[in-house]
């Protein structure tokens, strides 16, 4: 009887799928100088147009590995700039509520592992009476123990259904904590727990979740960097222009984006649009690379490398300065944030097919169970009876599809609700306070190809709105604030630039489009924007 397959997740924070607009040069690059990843790619299925269901980092996160949405798992902000972990605002995934992939497979008979950023929940060992988290190493990049040992004997995630995560996350501004010190020791635990299950005899499978940092740490470019006496100087890492959309003005798009352009500087930091940070963000690729081919390689060697499923995506992508200069990947849908990798490979999966059909993070976890022969829904009905919102998963299970390459077309979902310039902290680094991106500034959106009798169209339909309430069910709440509309032909214009739904830019088709594509939104938000039951 054949063993049951294996399943490695490895991901990154922060990688956007390559934008069209990217050159030659940077291609080259990314195969040269990403040699983890094109070991990885070689091996699998590639997908072009998968998207996150959430952000920023939190939801996102908390969306893939529940595969439902923050209306009903409840984590629809990240922690930072304005809001502490312990923020009125901030809702973390509840252990007992929407069941992880850590408890699908664990409920299957396997042992689960966490090695890597987990930002789901505040997990952290905390200093008694005070906001800091112990630290697992310092500045240095070194381990310090006992302080290792006690994240070790603590099992934090251990009602999460995983076990092994070392603290804290690696978020905020803490040296310690940055993706160049923290990746080679989370690819460090990887490495040892692959050792360890190489060397036993216990042929029960495994899942093991391997998230990394960077090139999360494009963040920290400039003072913080250089605070820390750390020089970017890689001459590998070639010229990168400027987005074709960084002088966009923003005119006809949701007010919220220049809104969150205009604040960037005091939420978070200045961040001029320099060659030199464009180019930083793609050294941050090859920085974690290293860790990646690390995991991979160590893998292929060990006695599991024919038998296992390996997953490799991110949690979103980032802006780089793209759409009137926006950065990092708040209130806006557009694919340099919501856009991100994805490769599967599985024992009996063909490698080399490109799937372009859209897909989405929802879609991950009924995928993974399906490839490793799990029946979701019996599972679930499980692990209803320690969970209050053990409801159907919303994804599609994709693994049948595999093989042929044949994806059918689906209506994608997006959803942010994430405002991280509002909080408790609304002020400057240097003590000064400021206003909160103006509101309309949560945005939903669908990526879907409409029929026009040759093969369709692709297009994305987004709504700014203010009220969470609208669409929920359990509530009486109405649309009484004015929601701000895009829509963009991703066939005919694949950077965004020009937003459809505005008055001055729509044409008759777009205009039965945008019809169609309002009534598929209600839709797909009833059909896959679950909320919770009422008891």
């Amino acid at each position: 009887m054949q063993r049951r397959p294996n399943v490695l997740v490895i991901m990154t924070d922060e990688e956007r799928y390559p934008p069209v607009y990217e050159t030659d040069e940077i291609a080259r690059y990314r195969r040269e100088q990403l040699p983890g990843q094109q070991e990885i790619r070689a091996r699998s299925v590639e997908f072009h147009r998968h998207y996150t269901a959430s952000t920023a980092c939190v939801p996102s996160r908390a969306s893939l590995f529940t595969g439902h949405y923050p209306t009903l798992h409840g984590v629809r902000a990240t922690d930072g700039a304005a809001k502490s972990a312990r923020d009125p605002a901030m809702f973390w995934l509840d252990p007992n509520t929407v069941p992880t992939m850590g408890h699908y497979f664990r409920a299957a008979g396997y042992r689960t592992f966490y090695h890597g950023k987990w930002h789901v929940s505040h997990a952290d060992l905390m200093t008694p009476d005070t906001q800091t988290p112990i630290a697992s190493s310092d500045a240095a990049g070194k381990v310090v123990e006992p302080n290792h040992t006690l994240y070790k004997n603590a099992n934090r995630l251990a009602s999460y259904g995983f076990d092994g995560w070392i603290g804290p996350d690696p978020h905020g501004a803490a040296q310690s904590n940055c993706g160049l010190l923290r990746d080679p020791l989370f690819a460090d635990q990887v490495v040892a727990r692959l050792d360890e299950l190489h060397a036993s005899t216990d042929e029960t499978p495994w899942l093991l979740v391997a998230p990394l940092v960077n090139p999360h740490d494009i963040v920290l470019f400039g003072i913080l960097w250089r605070s820390w006496g750390y020089v970017f100087d890689d001459e590998t890492v070639p010229e990168i222009p400027e987005p074709p959309t960084q002088d966009e003005s923003l005119r006809s798009k949701p007010s919220c984006q220049a809104d969150y352009v205009e604040k960037y500087g005091s939420v978070f930091l200045p961040q001029p649009q320099l060659p030199l940070f464009r180019r930083f963000y793609y050294y941050l690729h090859k920085l974690v690379d290293k860790e990646v081919r690390r995991i991979y390689q160590k893998l292929r060697a060990s006695r599991f490398g024919d038998n296992t499923i390996v997953l490799y995506t991110s949690d979103h992508g980032d802006m780089l300065g793209a759409h009137g200069g926006m950065h990092q990947k708040w209130h806006n849908a557009y694919d340099e944030a919501i856009r991100v990798p994805l490769l599967i490979s599985a024992p009996g999966l063909e490698p080399g097919r490109q799937i372009q059909q859209p897909t989405s993070h929802v879609d991950l976890l009924p995928t993974l169970l399906g490839l490793a022969g799990i029946d979701a829904d019996a599972v679930r009905k499980a692990l209803a009876s320690t969970h209050t919102e053990a409801q159907p998963l919303v994804g599609r299970d994709l693994s049948r599809h595999l093989q042929n390459g044949n994806i059918p077309d689906e209506p994608i979902y997006f959803i942010t609700e994430d405002e991280v310039s509002e909080g408790l902290d609304q002020t400057t680094v240097t003590g000064r306070s400021y206003e909160a991106v103006a509101e309309p500034a949560k945005v939903e959106a669908i990526i879907t190809r409409l029929d026009d009798g040759s093969g369709g169209r692709l297009w994305k339909y987004a709504r700014s709105y203010k009220n969470s309430l609208i669409g929920d069910p359990t509530t009486k709440a109405e649309e009484r604030d004015k929601s701000e509309y895009e829509l963009y032909d991703l066939d005919a214009d694949p950077t965004e630039k020009n937003n459809l739904a505005h008055f001055g830019h729509k044409t008759r088709d777009s205009r039965a489009a945008e019809d169609k594509l309002e009534s598929l939104l209600a839709e797909v938000r009833e059909r896959k924007a679950l909320h919770p039951q009422r008891r």
